[in-house]
């Protein structure tokens, strides 16, 4: 009993099989360009982000701005092209108290007055941590900022 050729049912398998295979990896490498894109963009947001967050200004809180706002004192931008892309990217900033800690605790005004007068520094050292967020009009980020009080 010698076997020349594949039945009809085998190749349909195989080819079943091969058209499954084919499909799983047409969407891993449509997933994969769609996560690269995104990530992409997300990463392009958070460089124009960091713009406002180094130039920290308070009059620009709860504000819809350019970018070309937080820049123009800093810098001197000559070229046009950068300018007007600039004043086209618009983002809101706002910045708001998110909590406050005292390193060494609420307890220290119940300490001896001789402690106190040791170290009156350590009575008045606050941190505080302000929420910072920034938008446009397709993505949003978070940044915390310290600081000391």
């Amino acid at each position: 009993m010698s076997r020349g050729a594949f039945t009809l049912i085998e190749v349909l398998v195989s080819v079943t099989i091969l058209a499954v295979v084919a499909t799983g990896l047409f969407q891993i490498s449509l997933n994969s360009k769609n996560n690269f894109e995104f990530l992409y963009k997300k990463a392009a947001f958070d460089r124009k982000s960091s713009i406002p967050l180094m130039h920290n200004d308070p009059k620009y809180h709860h504000k819809e701005k350019e970018f070309y706002e937080f820049l123009r004192g800093s810098y001197d931008i000559k070229d046009d092209e950068i300018r007007q892309y600039l004043k086209k990217e618009k983002i809101s900033y706002s910045q708001e108290e998110y909590t406050t800690f005292s390193p060494l605790g609420d307890n220290i005004q119940d300490n001896t007055d001789f402690e106190q007068n040791q170290n009156p520094m350590a009575q008045s050292i606050r941190l505080i941590f302000d929420k910072v967020a920034i938008s446009n009009k397709n993505q949003s980020t978070y940044a915390y900022k310290i600081r000391i009080q």
